[in-house]
């Protein structure tokens, strides 16, 4: 083999073996992710130890510490990594609605969906979003919410302009649709609510609709 040859080889084989040692990093992060997020729900934040998480992930103790540094850490990646999981999977959907009543329908079905399809996941952020390792975050946490939602404040006050939805600043509009949600869930999750998601989504949105919507007849008068 010649010289450029084997030095093509080399590169390809260096380009592999990065590509690897990236796949196996990534692995290994996510594997001690889903062991914290089964033993966060199974015993709590507090009573779980890096070494359960080790041994339930099947990583070393260094890996462990090379990627989160600490349970704080690990609890902080957790809590970003769900979130983001969360808000990919919203922005996705709402891009596919235009009409401002499809856009709001859409936001309660697919918030609901999500957390009937990712009940744990959904548990922990709901419990523990003023969990204490999360001080030290809470500003990044809040920028990061207002990026997410920004869009669809954008897409909602067109709406309020036209008189179609009410004249309220459209964050707490927004409010006004996902309270009754997350009062929902968490009836769900205790119990508390037998109704079934898909039949609690188009109630819920009928319910968020009429308290936010400007009524047909008001409209006409103005």
């Amino acid at each position: 083999m010649s010289k450029p040859a084997r030095r093509i080889a080399a590169s390809s084989a260096a380009i592999a073996d990065r590509i690897a040692a990236h796949a196996a990093a990534h692995s290994t992060r996510q594997r001690a992710l889903t062991a914290a997020l089964a033993l966060f729900d199974l015993q709590g934040v507090e009573a779980t130890t890096i070494d359960q998480v080790r041994d339930t992930a099947g990583i070393s103790i260094g890996s462990l510490y090379h990627h989160f540094r600490s349970r704080e850490g690990l609890v902080i990646a957790l809590y970003e990594d769900l979130l983001e999981q969360y808000r990919t999977a919203m922005t996705a959907e709402l891009v596919r609605h235009s009409g401002i009543r499809a856009l709001l329908d859409a936001f309660v079905k697919t918030h609901i969906d999500w957390a009937m399809q990712n009940p744990t996941a959904e548990r922990f952020l709901s419990e523990h979003r003023h969990h204490r390792s999360l001080i030290d975050v809470e500003d990044q946490l809040q920028d990061d919410t207002a990026d997410f939602i920004r869009p669809l404040l954008r897409r909602i006050k067109p709406a309020i302009d036209a008189g179609v939805l009410k004249p309220l600043p459209p964050e707490l509009l927004l409010s006004l649709v996902l309270g009754p949600v997350q009062t929902w869930l968490r009836m769900h999750r205790s119990g508390r609510s037998k109704l079934a998601a898909d039949v609690a989504a188009r109630k819920l949105s009928d319910l968020t609709w009429d308290a936010v919507a400007v009524p047909p007849v008001k409209r006409k008068l103005k």
